[in-house]
């Protein structure tokens, strides 16, 4: 059964997102929505962060470089219709040329007035599932330039596979991932957008966020879509597949990962069990 996409991407758009692993899709959000939506996961974050009163010199280097909440469907009524937009899906199907998409995570990537650059790092390396397609949409909630914390994405990266794994939480020193010789010296670009915009990346595509050298947050909210036909492929922790007791080799499945693509009748249920309410989400609470 064929099922007409509610925003179609052009063959153009495509293939741009093919060569360089990134993409800019404009307006796909009405001025209304990101209204609504903007305070939807401004709530949320607030009351997972209440008891957070540390300024972002008191916090160690990776949570200066964001306010992070994760899975915010599962906890926010307002939060679940952004996370699980069709038209988002729709658009997240097309780019990796699957019949099937389901939600991997969404996540609030809050940059604070002072907040460090994000270091540069590939997404898909932090996960057990291989290379199957896997991409992200970052959305804004006002207008992101230089100033206040863009994006950059390094052009054809995704092409160069799976480098090594940058530890962006800085318990360790990172790796260098920009000298990596697989880049063959090519830099990050930097991204400027306007609200309503949607930025998409591959799940292997190398990139940063700039400093927020201005006096506001910089609210953003990422989603991150896999195919429906995902496998996990290592034993290492991972929340998602450890709350569905999902074994190497096993397929993807369960609440927490539910369909959006093709769309469903009806928004999906909350999972049961939900995990840390800020920060890396490796374990489930019952481990």
């Amino acid at each position: 059964m064929n099922i007409d996409f509610p925003i179609t991407l052009s063959k153009e758009m495509v293939a741009s997102y093919d060569l360089s692993g990134y993409l800019v899709t404009p307006g796909v959000l009405s001025p209304e929505e990101i209204e609504r939506y903007g305070v939807a996961v401004d709530s949320e974050v607030g009351v997972r962060t209440q008891k957070d009163r540390r300024s972002v010199a008191e916090k160690s280097l990776y949570e200066q470089s964001f306010i992070q909440c994760m899975r915010l469907w599962e906890t926010s009524e307002e939060v679940r219709p952004l996370s699980c937009h069709a038209g988002l899906a729709g658009i997240a199907a097309q780019l990796m040329r699957v019949d099937g998409v389901r939600i991997w995570q969404d996540q609030a990537l809050y940059k604070e007035p002072g907040g460090r650059e994000t270091t540069p790092h590939q997404d898909q390396t932090f996960w057990p599932i291989g290379d199957t397609p896997l991409v992200s949409a970052w959305i804004p909630f006002e207008d992101v330039t230089l100033q206040n914390g863009a994006m950059a994405y390094v052009p054809g990266s995704h092409k160069a596979g799976r480098l090594k794994v940058v530890d962006i939480t800085h318990s360790t020193d990172p790796y260098e991932i920009l000298s990596d010789s697989a880049l063959k010296g090519r830099k990050p670009e930097y991204v400027e957008v306007q609200a309503g915009s949607v930025i998409w990346h591959h799940g292997l595509t190398v990139h940063q966020a700039a400093s927020n050298q201005s006096e506001k947050v910089r609210r953003v909210f990422t989603v991150v879509y896999i195919s429906s036909e995902a496998k996990r492929v290592k034993s290492w922790p991972a929340f998602p597949l450890d709350r569905e007791h999902i074994e190497v080799g096993g397929q993807i499945r369960g609440n927490g990962m539910p369909v959006l693509w093709p769309p469903q009748d009806q928004l999906p249920d909350a999972p049961e069990i939900v995990g840390e309410p800020t920060g890396p989400q490796f374990r489930t609470k019952a481990d």
